[in-house]
C-alpha cells in the first residue's frame, strides 16, 4: 500500500525532476549522541522456557552488537523471584520453567558497570477461531492474475482492548524433494479492521469490532501460478493453515514500529528528509530491547482445490 503510493509520486514529471536534482547533492548528517546500555530482547510464548537475549547497544554504524556472557538475570513471576536463568551460548539465557497464560512475568537484567535494566509482560489469553473458509478466485491483480483468499470468523471481547495478528502459512514444494511451510505474502487490504490501522500489516485490534465475533477476508498470494487448456493464468493453490494470535500490547506496538522502521531504512531516498525516521518501540527499563509475548491457535489444514 505505502510503495504502490510511492510509486505513483515517483511516475509524476515534477516529483520526477525533483528526484533526479536532489540525487545529485550531498546530504550530510551526524548520527545523534549515543549511549551504550543493555539490550534485552525476550518473546514469550505459552509452553515454551523463557529465553533471553542479552547484548550492549553499539552506534550507528557498527557491524553487530556485542553479546552479553556474563549477566545476572532473575525472572519473576507474579510478583515472586522465580529463578536466575542459566547462559546458553550467544548471548542466550534460558529458564527451566516454561511461559503460562495470564501470568505476569517480569526480568531484571544486571551487567556490569550498567544501571540494572528490566522489563515486564503478560501473556494474553488466546482468542478462539470460530471458522475459516477458503476462496479460490477473490479477485484479479494489475497483471491480470487471480488471487485467493482466507476468511477467518474469529471471536471478540467487546469493551476489552484485545490485538491481533493473522498468519497465513503454505505448504509448498523444495527445490530436491519433499515440502516445508512457507508465509505467504498477505496483499490488497480490503478488510475495514485492517485498513483502520492504516498500514499494509496484517496486525490490528479490536477498536472498531463491536459484536462478539468478527469475519474478516485477507487476500493472498503464492507466488505460483499456471494455466489450463491455455485459459487464463490463475494462481497455484497449496495447503495451507490460518495462525490467529493474541498479542500483548507491547507486541502490538512493537510491530507496527518495526515495520516503519524496517521501511524507511529501505527506502533511503525518503529516510531523514521527506518521512519523519522512525526508532524502534522499546518496553525495557533503562536499556532497549523489547519483553513482550504472545499466544496462538492455529486452524486445521486447508486443502483448497486448483
Amino acid at each position: 500500500m505505502i510503495k504502490e503510493f510511492v510509486n505513483k509520486l515517483i511516475l509524476t514529471p515534477v516529483f520526477a525532476t525533483l528526484l533526479l536534482a536532489g540525487c545529485h547533492e550531498k546530504v550530510d548528517w551526524d548520527a545523534p549522541p549515543f549511549e551504550s546500555k543493555p539490550v534485552m530482547n525476550s518473546i514469550l510464548f505459552p509452553g515454551k522456557p523463557v529465553k533471553v537475549h542479552v547484548s550492549l547497544a553499539v552506534p550507528y554504524g557498527a557491524n553487530k552488537s556485542i553479546i552479553v556472557e556474563d549477566a545476572e538475570v532473575n525472572l519473576f513471576v507474579d510478583g515472586a523471584f522465580a529463578e536466575t536463568l542459566v547462559y546458553q551460548e550467544k548471548g542466550y539465557y534460558q529458564s527451566q520453567l516454561v511461559a503460562e497464560i495470564e501470568k505476569e512475568y517480569v526480568c531484571e537484567v544486571r551487567v556490569d558497570n550498567y544501571t540494572v535494566v528490566s522489563g515486564s509482560t503478560t501473556i494474553p489469553k488466546p482468542v478462539k477461531i470460530l471458522g475459516v473458509e477458503h476462496i479460490n478466485i477473490a479477485g484479479v491483480d494489475e497483471e491480470a492474475l487471480t488471487y485467493p483468499a482466507v476468511k477467518i470468523t474469529f471471536e471478540n471481547r467487546p469493551g476489552i482492548f484485545t490485538c491481533h495478528e493473522v498468519i497465513i502459512n503454505m505448504l509448498k514444494p523444495v527445490w530436491g524433494g519433499g515440502s516445508a511451510w512457507n508465509r505467504a505474502r498477505i496483499f490488497e487490504y480490503i478488510d475495514p479492521v485492517l485498513l483502520n490501522e492504516g498500514l499494509p500489516i496484517s496486525v490490528f485490534s479490536n477498536e472498531i469490532i463491536e459484536n462478539d465475533s468478527y469475519s474478516m477476508t485477507i487476500n493472498y498470494t503464492t507466488g505460483s501460478y499456471f494455466s489450463k487448456d491455455r485459459g487464463p493464468m490463475v494462481t497455484r493453490l497449496y495447503p495451507l493453515k490460518v495462525e490467529f494470535r493474541t498479542l500483548s500490547h507491547s507486541y502490538y506496538h512493537y510491530t507496527r514500529q518495526l515495520f516503519l522502521y524496517e521501511y524507511n531504512n529501505d527506502e533511503p531516498f525518503f529516510s531523514g528528509t521527506v518521512l519523519t525516521p522512525f526508532t524502534l518501540y522499546s518496553n525495557i527499563e533503562n536499556g532497549y530491547g523489547i519483553f513482550t509475548s504472545y499466544s496462538s491457535v492455529t486452524s486445521s489444514i486447508i486443502y483448497p482445490e486448483d
